[in-house]
């Protein structure tokens, strides 16, 4: 039977990207997308589903908590997708997914309505894991030496699908606007902002990028650059000063005003990557891509807490330029033995896939 997802999403780009790329696992490139509405309190019931599971929830009960705290993307979607899901009579394997710890409850309470499959990825914080009929988990969320439940799938990197004739038809057209020289070596720069579990400290990023700017002159290299749209104004006022009027720097994006996101065609355009070391998502991405990309630090100490641990994994399987010491040498004593090149894309995602539809009883598309 061909699948339909539904995505409960926080809003969070990173979150929403793993999901769709769960549901592009399971045979859906179009998902429908739910959103938690603002303000919307949802703990209550990840503490009630936790303690009691969900043989209590009745669908109309279930029905009632969606409509209160989801909304969806696009009404019109969402009246599609229902009349398609009723017109099916049956027809349809459904499924919900959701990506980390706030959508993890409602996913429960979707499924049920919708008499459909949970599929969580990362770890549904207070929910047990047997709640959901998948669990896509990193390795660094499960405890060393624990053995696996036959609804978990282990992932080496964040969820991730790297489109290569998507990101080469964006990388054509991006050399065709900015006239890119084809004998011209580029290096990626992918920035982030501070989050909870990475705070950016000082200068150290502004110290990097700065070092970035020279290093790359010295290799002959020019810098294509995005922000993100949780990259910090003083950072941006730097970069508009430094690299925006820099011959260096042939593409320049500020993603608080404009929502492409070139970063499949940096994966394809260039020789390296650099990534500052708040966002693991766009890490794997660049994995993904076949990158071994170098992680800009942001603060004088290493990497705190899980997103540490999950950075120092990658390195120890020579994935990623890491290493805990790196904050306190600069960029350039961290570049003396030169990062690899770029290689085939990683196929983590072919691997995690063919486990996903084995799990469902699927046909790999």
């Amino acid at each position: 039977m061909p699948a339909r997802c539904v995505i409960i999403s926080d809003g969070k780009r990173g979150h929403e990207n793993q999901s769709r790329t769960t549901a592009r696992m399971l045979g859906d490139r179009d998902p429908l997308l739910m959103l938690l509405r603002p303000r919307a309190i949802e703990w209550p019931w990840r503490i009630r589903l936790a303690y009691f599971g969900t043989d209590w929830l009745k669908r109309k009960q279930a029905t009632r908590i969606v409509a209160r705290l989801l909304k969806p993307e696009s009404n019109e979607e969402f009246r599609q997708f229902a009349e398609e899901v009723r017109d099916a009579r049956g027809t349809l394997r459904l499924f919900t997914i959701s990506t980390g710890t706030s959508p993890a409850a409602l996913n429960l309470v979707c499924a049920r309505m919708l008499g459909a499959a949970p599929v969580v990825n990362m770890t549904p914080s207070l929910l047990p894991r047997q709640l959901f009929s998948l669990n896509i988990v990193p390795a660094h969320d499960l405890p060393a030496n624990q053995a696996t439940p036959d609804n978990v799938i282990v992932t080496q990197l964040a969820l991730g699908y790297h489109d290569q004739t998507a990101a080469q038809h964006l990388a054509g057209q991006l050399k065709k606007d900015y006239a890119f020289p084809a004998d011209q070596h580029y290096w990626g720069v992918a920035i982030g902002g501070p989050s909870r579990a990475c705070p950016w400290m000082g200068d150290r990023v502004l110290d990097e990028l700065a070092a970035l700017h020279g290093l790359s002159k010295g290799e002959g290299a020019k810098l294509l650059v995005t922000t993100s749209r949780r990259t910090p104004e003083h950072c941006l006022n730097w970069l508009k000063s430094h690299y925006l009027t820099s011959p260096q720097v042939p593409y320049f994006l500020n993603a608080t005003e404009d929502p492409l996101n070139p970063l499949p065609a940096f994966y394809e355009l260039c020789e390296r990557i650099f990534v500052t070391g708040d966002s693991y998502s766009m890490v794997c991405e660049a994995v993904h891509a076949g990158h071994h990309p170098v992680v800009l630090m942001t603060s004088p100490g290493e990497v705190p807490g899980k997103l540490g641990r999950a950075l120092t994994r990658l390195a120890q399987t020579e994935l990623v330029n890491y290493r805990a010491d790196d904050a306190q040498r600069t960029l350039p004593e961290r570049l003396i033995n030169v990062p690899p090149l770029r290689s085939e894309p990683n196929s983590e995602y072919q691997r995690v896939q063919a486990a996903v539809c084995a799990h469902f009883n699927l046909k790999c598309e």
